[in-house]
């Protein structure tokens, strides 16, 4: 508990009798800068020499010293002792190392851009250990929202992570979430990167798994919330366990999401490397096309899940025959007689500017495939400061289109060898097991089975039978 403040009675007497043990009233909004005797001087030196000790802080040691903190636009006062202060506040430990030269007794600081709420919570944690009491309203994401960025801003030990606990309480007790403008408030506000973000981020991709809102929800966030939660969801693929039972066929939630999601406790221990992941990223969840959710389900249906019997009675009914590999060899007869057309130059590159402007056009499928790669890597901005050390040479699919647009491509290999450079330098960088690594191969996986379509897709255009 902090010593009650002297009575302003007490201050001008200490004051002319030179005393020393007295400490003048500083509560005040205006309290003038007096000028102290020569003991009291003395004393301050002998007290701050001492505060500069290299020694555990200690209630059984004398603390006389208090910093006056003007809170919020009224400048509503708090006064905390200044070695407690600092022993718990790196901020404050370096303020007052750096910017204060003469000795005082009393320290006077301004907080204009936090709340007495918040600040008050700030308080009742630095000496009680807890965030409120039963008569502090401290169980609403407001508050804890403004508690975390508080708490970071002075670096007090201890506090981001008991707030992220109350979080996590608040949530079990209400069942919600943070609404979006305070999702939007807390990317305005914190580092990339940070617990708040993390634990967000887990909670934002378990509600896009299981609501019926989630569509609405994703068109609400902004950009760069939407860029670190599908890092986010990568990350979790990455870590996700081999299921036990088969996958079943992807649904609309399943095959956009498909992420495990992660238990909120575990989330303060969340490690950084996801901060370093290039921020380009675009994900904007929506639905699978017809196309592409029927090619899906056709992809999902060639694995052996499907009993032997049930597979030879369904292709019974198709003319290649009842035998299972008849089916991929009728696909390599059909390619075989597509590759035997002639096929001019132009219809060839005509071919990747359509398959580039449905890379790009999104959004939908591709878009969630392109984002990371769609625009040339910024070192600076993108966290990567060493990235054209290990690259030497960059490539983006902004930059292969603008070179489409300008003509030029005279080949459709020229296209294809730098599309391909884009998948060599993200696993050049990036290490497998890195979301980004396991976003390129997704990447790569897709283009390459759409660009082997090439001469089914001009054979199509030109009115011939694809198969």
């Amino acid at each position: 508990m902090s010593p009650d403040p002297p009575s302003k009675e007490a201050a001008p007497e200490a004051a002319a009798n030179g005393t020393t043990n007295d400490i003048p009233n500083g509560i005040s909004k205006e309290a003038p800068k007096e000028a102290v005797t020569e003991v009291s001087k003395e004393a301050s030196k002998d007290v701050s020499k001492e505060a500069t000790d290299k020694k555990p802080f200690s209630w059984t040691q004398p603390h006389p010293i208090f910093v006056i903190i003007l809170v919020g636009a009224n400048e509503q006062p708090f006064g905390i002792q200044k070695d407690f202060l600092c022993d718990r506040s790196e901020f404050y430990q370096k303020y007052f190392q750096g910017n204060v030269r003469e000795p005082a007794i009393e320290h006077i600081v301004k907080l204009p851009d936090a709340t007495p709420q918040v600040f008050g919570l700030i308080q009742s944690f630095l000496y009680t250990g807890k965030i409120g009491d039963e008569k502090t309203n401290a169980n609403s994401y407001e508050s804890l929202v403004g508690l975390w960025k508080l708490g970071h801003k002075l670096a007090i030990k201890g506090l981001c992570e008991h707030t992220l606990e109350a979080m996590v309480e608040c949530r079990r007790t209400t069942g919600r979430i943070p609404a979006t403008p305070l999702l939007i408030q807390v990317w305005r506000d914190t580092p990339e990167g940070s617990s708040i973000r993390v634990l967000l981020l887990s909670w934002a991709a378990e509600y896009m798994r299981s609501s019926d809102a989630r569509a609405e929800f994703a068109r609400s966030l902004p950009q760069e919330v939407l860029s670190e939660l599908v890092v986010t969801m990568s990350s979790f693929e990455t870590m996700a366990p081999p299921a036990s039972t088969p996958t079943p066929a992807p649904t609309a939630t399943a095959a956009t999401i498909a992420i495990a999601a992660a238990p909120p406790s575990s989330i303060k221990s969340s490690s950084a490397p996801i901060t370093t992941v290039i921020r380009k990223n675009v994900h904007y969840l929506d639905e699978l096309t017809d196309e592409e959710a029927l090619g899906a389900k056709k992809k999902n249906r060639r694995p052996s899940g499907i009993s032997s019997d049930t597979g030879s009675s369904r292709k019974q009914h198709r003319k290649s025959g009842s035998s299972p590999p008849l089916k991929p060899q009728r696909r390599r007869t059909s390619a075989a007689i597509l590759d035997g057309k002639t096929f001019s130059t132009q219809q060839k590159l005509d071919f990747c500017a359509d398959l580039l402007n449905r890379m790009l056009s999104g959004p939908g499928f591709w878009t969630r495939l392109v984002g990371p790669f769609r625009e040339p890597v910024d070192p600076v901005e993108d966290g990567v400061p060493d990235y054209l050390d290990k690259v030497s040479r960059p490539m983006d699919l902004s930059t292969i289109k603008q070179k489409m647009d300008q003509k030029e491509y005279t080949t459709d290999e020229a296209f294809l060898a730098d599309v391909r450079q884009i998948f060599d330098n993200c696993f050049t960088y990036w290490k497998k097991g890195d979301p980004m690594w396991a976003a390129g191969e997704r990447l790569q996986r897709t283009f390459e089975e759409k660009f082997s379509h090439m001469h089914k897709w001009i054979a199509k255009l030109g009115g011939e039978e694809g198969e």
